[in-house]
Parts: structure tokens; C-alpha cells; sequence
């Protein structure tokens, strides 16, 4: 095999780089002696050794069997003549030195191994001699205590002895059992009374095989556990008892507790139910009692204790009372049935059918029922429902009650007027309202024609009185409004005159208190002239419309009695029926500011010159701005409600004068017309309806100047 040697030019050493390169040598023959080795030429021989690294490695093996001589020419390598190979003395070559023995030191790791393999040795040889010395123990083990009395070292006959000395075998006191029934009735029994007693040889038996039942090494292992921890052992032998007198009480009690269960039952006819409470349970087992109570014992006598017990049959779903008490509701939910009132039919224009209704008290059947002891019989009452308003009831109310109404005089004394006011409140006469229609003025009365019976009379044109058809139905509106006004109905739609109304009727006076600032109660009269309660109309443009809100029909009659125009609305007012005090309504009607009047002065060519003369129904009148309110009062005058009705602006009235231009002539001059106002029939400061200058523009006011339809005052 051919020997490669490495190189030093990859490798760090202390040998001074060749001289030269000589030939290749053979490897010097094995020398295990000290002789001395040349080094060059081992340097020498080095140097291929990198330039044949491959072949090394394929050659692996051969070159470890040829290591020793490599490794024996190489031990000279680090003389001091190789190190140093300028040392004095040297001529370039390593000098041949004696080689050295080396002695090899023992690892300290050898040493520890070998000591713990000799203790482990020795604890093996240790645990197992322990192991036949446990195996061949006559004793208990340390540390055990059996049924509470300390048995650790004794042998098998020691135990039995000192069992029975103590009195393990008759140790029956401070055992017992308690069995209670659902109904809370309940039997006892104690270990004395059944005769309990132990085997102290069984007992002592099972204490000596604790530690020996199982393999060699196990066994071993409990001894030692045993030598630390401590050991209760119990229950090493089995009681001795008569269960004939469990059996007797437990067959005694059973028959007792069955006497007290109740199955539940419901009946009914037309006046009354009768539900009795069951006990929701099934009928107690003897041989159920039996078996809890033997369970019972043997716990006990295991605890050595005093154990209470509670036996509960089977539920009997159907029968408890969460069951009734469904029953029931759904039995309430098949007899009750809400009574009927009697009602307006629209259609029909009658009232509808009543009938009664049935029911029973719910809430009060089921708290009887959960009061109740088992088997105890509740009775509940089944009640007669009569409706709020029969049918015959119903028909008596139509139209019973004077609801409001109002009066208001014609004073122009003009027959077209007049006429005019008879024919509209001859078409709204008799208008009967279901619940929730809306009345219409205009759809009502109609568009003001000659072939709807209406005649010339003044109306507001522009700012000015002119005749037109229709004159004057106003006044029907308004006293219509006013009478509105003094019921809860709800005004739809409604528009103000813009001057002040002279026909409007007087308020009933009623009496409000309040609390100034400073906390001082003052009491205010209200009342008066209600000329705030208008209500203007003109075809086409301004309605005037009201709901019925009630529950009932109402009826509007009116009538003109002489110069009188009576307007009345007809219902039914349940609180005046039902015997309840009448309330009543008052309007007051707050001046929030005035308007002053001016005089003018205007020429007429209708007047003869010099003439001057004041013009009809321009007399001139104060202007103002109103709030209104709603006054709801108790029969004895307290005040219920104060509600907003909204503000007007009634505007100013100048007074104008005519002032005449017409050249004289013998005709007599004409200083009045025939139509004025009978001066005792007005208010002082107020106009006439007949002749009442044009409506000026205001704030609710919704007739401008330039309009051209007429405006009936």
C-alpha cells in the first residue's frame, strides 16, 4: 500500500520549511525504540501528502494499518533541534536526540464509573435481601391501622386479640339511619337495634395480606411507604345485622305515605270550576324503601356515622300542579270571551248587536290553587261580562244630549240677508255625522246661486262692500264655529273675518285663578263678547270643517227663530249619562295689541257739493291682535284645561267721509240710506255685518286685496 503523506503547507507546525526537495524515500523500518529519527527527510515526505488528499481518502484504510510507522518517525518532531533549527551548534539539520518514554495517566471518569457501579451493586444486593426480609415477615406491616385501631407489627394472632379486646367486634354505637318521606313523616333505625356486629379475625386477616397480595418487588415497595406514610385500612369485614326490622318499618311507613297522595281533578259546569290538587307524585315502593335504606346502612356502618336519607316517588307529570295550573290557563283561554258592546254601523245607520262575555279570575285561581294542600278542592266562581253599552242602552243615547250651541242676530235688517242666512242653515240642518266623518261648509251648503236659493246681499270684494250672491252666510259659519268651539270636537280647518264681527254672542262668564310672580293668587274673571270666535267662508278658496271624534253620531240642527239664528249640536255625553258632574267650556279671548283708526276724506260724485257725509260701515273702529283659549271647567268651577285656539289680527277701521261733488239740484240730497244700522242693536265701537268696511290685510286673514271673489260677512 502506498503511504501519502500530508503537506504542511495546510496545517500549522513548528518544523522550518525544507531546504530542498530531496527524493522520495521509503518509510524508515518500525522502531519502538528511543532511537533517534531524522525529521527533514519526514518533511520531506510530508509535502505530497495535500497534493494526494484524494487518494487518501480513497485509501483510507490501508493508511491506518501503516499509522504506527508514521506516528513512531513523528514522535522526534517537536525535539528542540527541529524546533529551533537555527540554534547555535546547527548547521541546518535536526540533531538526533534519545526519544523518551511517555507515561499514560488514569481518567478520573474511569474512577467515578467504576465506584457507582459498586453502589449500585451493593443497593441492588440491598434491595433484594430487603425483599426476602419483607417476603418473610410474620407481622403487619408499620404504620397500619385497622378500623381505627393501631395493628402495625403484630402478628396475625396478636390482631384478632387485640380486635376483639377493644371491642371491635360489638362496636355499633354512633351508627344509624334516618329514611323521610315527602309528606316529612320519617322512621329510624341504629346499628344496636338490628343486631350489628364484625369479625375480628376477618378483620385482622385483611390487614395482615395488606402488603403481600401482590408480585415480590411490589410488596417491597409498600413496606417501604409504609414505613412513612400511615395506613387506614376499613370495611375488612362484613357486618352481621337483622334487616327484618328495616323490612317492617320500611313496609309500615310506605302504606302510611300512600294514604296521602291525591291524584288532581278539574270540572267545570256554567257558574263554577272545582280543581282538586294532586300530590304529583306516584305511590311510594316498598321494595324501593327497602333497598335505599339497606344502602343507607352500609354507608353508615362504612362512615361509622349517623346518615338522613330522603325518598321522593316518581313525579307524576300529569298530576302536579305546574300541570293544573297549564290546564287551567288553557282553560281560561276557552272560556273567557270579552262582552260586546253595542256599536254605530255606518252602513246601516243603526246600532249593531250586543252581547255578553265570561270569564273567571286567572291570577287568583292559581294562587288558591298553589295555597291548597294535596287533595284539598278549590273553587272558582265563573262570572257574567255585561257590555258597556247594549244595543237598547245605545239607541236611547243617540242624540240625547245637548252637546253645545249657539244664537247669533241678523242686525242689518236686510230681507236678501236674511234669506241668504235661512237658506244655508236649512242645508246644514239635520247633517248627521258618523264617528270620524268631517263636516264641510262649502261642500254642504254648496256654491251661493240664484238656483240654490241664495239672493243678492253685501259681500267683501277687494276691500269693499259690493252686493253679490250670498251675502251674509257667514254669520252661519261663525255661530256654527262658536258652537264647535264649546265641545271636545276637533276643528279641522278655519279662517278669521280680519275686522271685528258685531253679530258674535256673548261668553258665559267663568272664573280662573293663578299665582303671580311673586307668588301671590289672584282670581281673573273671563267671559264677554266672543268676536274672536268667527268663522269666514267663501266658495272655492276658505272652508270651514270639523271632525266627530266620538264614538257616537252627532246631529247639527239649525234654526232661525224670527232674526235670530239658533244652532245646536245633538250627541251622546257618556259623563252626563253615567251621573257624573257636567264640566262646561268658556272662551276668553286675550287682547295681545290695538290698532288705532284714522278719519279719511273721499270725493263722491253721487253727493251734491258741500255735502259730507260719513260713509256706511266706515265708522271707524280700533284694531287689535287676539290670542283665544279653551277654558274646561268642573261643575263646581275648577279649572280643568286651558288650551291655545292660535292668535288673529283683526285690523283697524278708518273712519271715511264722502265728500260730495255732484252739482245741486232741486232733488231732496240723499243723507242716509235706507239700510243703516239700527243704532240699538249694536255695541258701541262696533260694525255693523251689513256694512262693514272691506277687510284690510292682516295675519290670518286670508282674503288680500285683489282678490276677486267675494267674501260673505
Amino acid at each position: 500500500m502506498k503511504l501519502v503523506s500530508r503537506s504542511s503547507k495546510n496545517r500549522k507546525t513548528n518544523n522550518p520549511p525544507p531546504q530542498s526537495n530531496p527524493p522520495e524515500r521509503s518509510a524508515p523500518p518500525v522502531n519502538r525504540g528511543p532511537a533517534p529519527v531524522n525529521n527533514a527527510p519526514q518533511n520531506r515526505e510530508r509535502m505530497p501528502q495535500n497534493q494526494n488528499r484524494v487518494p487518501q481518502d480513497q485509501n483510507r484504510v490501508p493508511q491506518d494499518q501503516n499509522r504506527a510507522p508514521q506516528n513512531q518517525n513523528r514522535a522526534p518532531q517537536n525535539t528542540a533541534a527541529s524546533r529551533n533549527p537555527a540554534a547555535p551548534g546547527s548547521n541546518g539539520n535536526a540533531a538526533a536526540t534519545a526519544a523518551k518514554p511517555v507515561k499514560k495517566k488514569r481518567s478520573p471518569l474511569i474512577a467515578v464509573l467504576i465506584t457507582l457501579l459498586v453502589l449500585v451493586v451493593l443497593a441492588a444486593s440491598g434491595f433484594v435481601a430487603l425483599g426476602f426480609y419483607v417476603d418473610s415477615l410474620d407481622t403487619i406491616f408499620p404504620n397500619v391501622w385497622a378500623e381505627g385501631f393501631n395493628v402495625s407489627g403484630l402478628t396475625l394472632q396478636e390482631a384478632i386479640y387485640l380486635l376483639k379486646n377493644e371491642g371491635y367486634e360489638n362496636n355499633a354505637d354512633g351508627i344509624s339511619i334516618t329514611v323521610v318521606f315527602p309528606d316529612d313523616t320519617s322512621f329510624s333505625v341504629t346499628g344496636n337495634e338490628v343486631g350489628l356486629s364484625f369479625n375480628a379475625s376477618e378483620a385482622a386477616a385483611a390487614a395482615f395480606a395488606f402488603g403481600r397480595e401482590d408480585s415480590f418487588f411490589e410488596n417491597e415497595i409498600t413496606f417501604i411507604r409504609s414505613l412513612f406514610d400511615r395506613t387506614e385500612l376499613n370495611d375488612l369485614s362484613t357486618p352481621d345485622y337483622d334487616d327484618n326490622i328495616i323490612r317492617s318499618l320500611a313496609a309500615e311507613y310506605t302504606q302510611q305515605f300512600n294514604t296521602t297522595v291525591f291524584s288532581g281533578s278539574l270540572d267545570r259546569n256554567d257558574e263554577y270550576i272545582t280543581v282538586t290538587r294532586g300530590t304529583g307524585l306516584h305511590s311510594a315502593r316498598e321494595d324501593v324503601v327497602i333497598s335505599l335504606a339497606l344502602e343507607t346502612l352500609s354507608q353508615a356502618i362504612s362512615e361509622h356515622s349517623e346518615l338522613r336519607v330522603y325518598y321522593s316517588p316518581e313525579e307524576d307529570i300529569e298530576d302536579s300542579v305546574e300541570s293544573q295550573i297549564r290546564e287551567l290557563r288553557e282553560l281560561f283561554e276557552y272560556i273567557h270571551d270579552d262582552a260586546v258592546s253595542a256599536q254605530w254601523d255606518v252602513e246601516t245607520l243603526s246600532a249593531t248587536a250586543s252581547s255578553p262575555g265570561r270569564t273567571f279570575d286567572l291570577e287568583r285561581a292559581i294562587a288558591d290553587l298553589q295555597s291548597a294542600a294535596s287533595g284539598g278542592t278549590v273553587v272558582i266562581h265563573i262570572e257574567e261580562l255585561e257590555p258597556a253599552l247594549t244595543q237598547e242602552f245605545f239607541e236611547s243615547l243617540l242624540y240625547a244630549h245637548l252637546l253645545a250651541g249657539s244664537t247669533t242676530r241678523e242686525l242689518s235688517g236686510n230681507s236678501n240677508r236674511l234669506r241668504n242666512i235661512q237658506v244655508a242653515a236649512g242645508k246644514i240642518d239635520g247633517i248627521i255625522l258618523n264617528p270620524g266623518d268631517v263636516f264641510s261648509f262649502n261642500e254642504t251648503v254648496g256654491r251661493r246661486t240664484v238656483a240654490n236659493g241664495f239672493r243678492m246681499a253685501n259681500v267683501i270684494r277687494n276691500g269693499v262692500f259690493e252686493e253679490s250672491i250670498g251675502g251674509g252666510i257667514c254669520q252661519v259659519s261663525s255661530t256654527l264655529h262658536d258652537a264647535v268651539l264649546h265641545t271636545h270636537l276637533e276643528v279641522v280647518e278655519r279662517y278669521a273675518h280680519g275686522l271685528r264681527i258685531a253679530y258674535m254672542p256673548v261668553a258665559k262668564e267663568g272664573f280662573i285663578s293663578d299665582k303671580s310672580e311673586d307668588g301671590e293668587t289672584w282670581v281673573k274673571q273671563v267671559g264677554g263678547r266672543r268676536f274672536a270666535n268667527d268663522a269666514m267662508v267663501s266658495w272655492g278658496t276658505n272652508d270651514y270643517k270639523f271632525k266627530n271624534n266620538t264614538d257616537f253620531p252627532l246631529r247639527i240642527d239649525a234654526k232661525v227663530n224670527g232674526r235670530d239664528l239658533v244652532i245646536e249640536l245633538w250627541g251622546t255625553n257618556l259623563d252626563e249619562d253615567f251621573n257624573e258632574d257636567e264640566s262646561y267650556i268658556v272662551i276668553e279671548t286675550v287682547i295681545l295689541g290695538t290698532f288705532q283708526s284714522g278719519t279719511v276724506e273721499m270725493e263722491s260724485e253721487s253727493l251734491p257739493i258741500g255735502t259730507r257725509v260719513v260713509r256706511q260701515g266706515a265708522s271707524g273702529q280700533t284694531g287689535f291682535r287676539a290670542e283665544t283659549f279653551k277654558l274646561h271647567f268642573s261643575a263646581d268651577g275648577e279649572l280643568l284645561s286651558r288650551t291655545s285656539l292660535g292668535t288673529n289680527r283683526y285690523n283697524a277701521q278708518n273712519k271715511i267721509i264722502l265728500i260730495g261733488t255732484a252739482p245741486l239740484v232741486e232733488t231732496p240730497p240723499v243723507t242716509s240710506d235706507p239700510g243703516t244700522t239700527d243704532p240699538g242693536t249694536t255695541d258701541p265701537g262696533t260694525t255693523d255685518p251689513g256694512t262693514t268696511e272691506p277687510v284690510g290685510p292682516g295675519t290670518t286673514d286670508p282674503v288680500e286685496p285683489g282678490t276677486t271673489e267675494p267674501v260673505e260677512p
